[in-house]
């Protein structure tokens, strides 16, 4: 690989905020895009790179394949050279799911199961017996969260309080509102009692 092709290089964009901005952005290193807000970190990462590589991804599939793919179109972009496939992780929160991984989200977990149950030495067993979301494959003691969740009553519970005085101490637990009443309707506490 010459000089040149250890770069993305990027000629000419002029996505959103970006006037003609040119750069070169080394390959198989970790690059980080910093700037004030509205400096255009995104448009070039996610709405020109990735796109161009999103639409280049779609051009090697037939056009009936295409018509199911989403539908990438050319960035604002003079020139883009040595661009690779790119798996964008976007921005956005991933989902409030503990059991969301970057191996669950970029679909490459159930390949690293089937590898490991075919070469792994000694083997645990079969594909699923390497997923952390399947009993056989979870940790016993984290069920496979990769960290134990208990409850710290201390902080959950005033014991010297009431209900009524504000017993639990969980935010959106106050005294009156939805969740406290689903307490102190079922019958099962003395509201006066501490």
């Amino acid at each position: 690989m010459n000089d040149e092709q250890k770069y993305i290089k990027i000629v000419g964009a002029t996505t959103n905020n970006l006037k003609y901005v040119s750069v070169k952005i080394p390959k198989n290193k970790i690059t980080i895009f910093t700037g004030v807000s509205g400096s255009g970190k995104s448009s070039l990462v996610f709405e020109t790179i990735a796109q161009e590589a999103g639409r280049q991804l779609n051009e090697t599939y037939s056009k009936f394949v295409q018509n199911f793919l989403p539908n990438y179109t050319r960035p604002d972009v003079e020139a883009i050279e040595n661009l690779a496939l790119s798996i964008i992780i976007d921005q956005k929160r991933i989902g409030g799911n503990s059991r969301s991984t970057l191996g669950t989200i970029i679909d490459i977990q159930p390949l690293l199961r089937v590898l490991f149950s075919r070469v792994a030495s000694p083997c645990a067993g079969p594909a699923f017996y390497y997923s952390f979301n399947e009993q056989h494959g979870m940790c016993k003691t984290c069920q496979g969260i990769g960290k134990i969740i208990t409850l710290d009553l201390d902080k959950a519970l005033d014991q010297n309080k009431s209900l009524n005085e504000g017993a639990i101490l969980l935010s959106g637990y106050g005294v009156g509102t939805y969740l406290w009443k689903t307490y102190a309707t079922s019958g099962f506490f003395d509201l006066g009692k501490h």
